[in-house]
């Protein structure tokens, strides 16, 4: 019975692992198009999308079969109040946490995200805005809020949040400890604001909101 409990558990992480490397696969265009110059940008960009339609059709497929329903359900009143209020503080707790940084360490943005921007160039810019603003959202929810939450501490609300947004913090390029504390808090709320509504479309919806910004680059 317990080797039967052990091995479920363990064949969860595995696959768990597995689905994390596999949201790398679709950047692999990308960072091919910066060291070669060279390639087609239409199949650059045909390629990197089409990888993460299919992985995010492989996450939503998972989590419905677990599940038996549609983890993406339509926005009320209470839960668009929700989004807005978590917003707000997400917002002011990014502010500070970043103006720590600088202090700090005199750095003005996060690893992850300068390594966003660099990539970011005329012949990138439109598709960095479809993935980061839409693509890797969607993704990064249904991986670390849907997979997560229908694998792992079942009706255990407080290791739910806790755990997947420590994992999802760590999932992205840190230098320091600040920029550690960035992400993992980010990953606690949207764990958090997704365990108390059940619903996924509310942190993809706030983790929209958070990567919008993002945008401007097409105007830099």
């Amino acid at each position: 019975m317990l080797i039967n409990k052990v091995s479920k558990i363990l064949g969860k992480i595995g696959i768990f692992a597995t689905l994390i490397l596999l949201t790398q696969v679709p950047m692999l265009p990308i960072m091919l198009k910066i060291k070669h110059h060279n390639l087609s940008n239409a199949l650059i960009y045909s390629l990197s999308i089409i990888g993460y339609i299919l992985l995010i059709g492989l996450l939503f497929f998972i989590i419905k079969k677990r599940e038996g329903a549609n983890p993406f359900k339509k926005l009320n009143l209470q839960n668009l109040k929700v989004i807005l209020m978590t917003y707000f503080c997400m917002i002011i707790l990014k502010g500070t946490l970043l103006s720590l940084m600088y202090k700090f360490y005199h750095q003005y943005a996060s690893a992850n995200d300068t390594a966003i921007n660099d990539m970011v160039n005329k012949q990138t810019a439109l598709l960095m805005v479809i993935l980061v603003t839409f693509l890797v959202p969607i993704t990064e929810e249904l991986l670390f809020r849907g997979v997560f939450v229908s694998f792992f501490f079942k009706n255990q609300p407080f290791w739910q949040v806790s755990i997947s947004g420590l994992i999802f913090g760590l999932m992205h390029s840190s230098t320091n400890i600040v920029s550690v504390l960035i992400y993992v808090s980010m990953g606690w709320i949207l764990a958090w604001i997704y365990v108390h509504t059940k619903n996924l479309s509310s942190s993809l919806m706030l983790h929209i909101l958070n990567n919008a910004p993002f945008i401007f680059v097409l105007f830099n």
